[in-house]
């Protein structure tokens, strides 16, 4: 599993890679510059069947809805984790807390 994970990863590095080159042509865009964009391009194509290609490898992955509304607040993913175990052991301690009261 953690391969085709990888596998994934790499390919969505070069995509997008490959989508930073072509921004800097475009942007900057130069007649003679045609064949090397278009080069790009074909080669974001085929880095886009690679990545359907690996789908199906990852299929079984679920992830949580919150980790979209991480990325979609502009916070860390990788990040997500951590959070939950804090608001896990922040909640443990209330409940503890609960449950020691009665006994004093």
């Amino acid at each position: 599993m953690a391969s085709s994970l990888e596998n994934l990863e790499t390919q969505l590095e070069m995509f997008i890679e490959n989508v930073r080159q072509i921004h800097i042509i475009v942007s900057d865009f130069q007649p003679q510059s045609q064949n090397v964009l278009n080069q790009k391009l074909q080669s974001l194509v085929h880095g886009l069947q690679e990545v359907d290609k690996l789908k199906s490898q990852v299929q079984d992955v679920h992830v949580p809805l919150e980790v979209f509304d991480y990325i979609d607040q502009g916070r860390n993913p990788q990040l997500y984790t951590k959070d939950c175990i804090e608001k896990a052991l922040a909640k443990n301690e209330q409940v503890k807390g609960k449950i020691d009261a009665p006994k004093i």
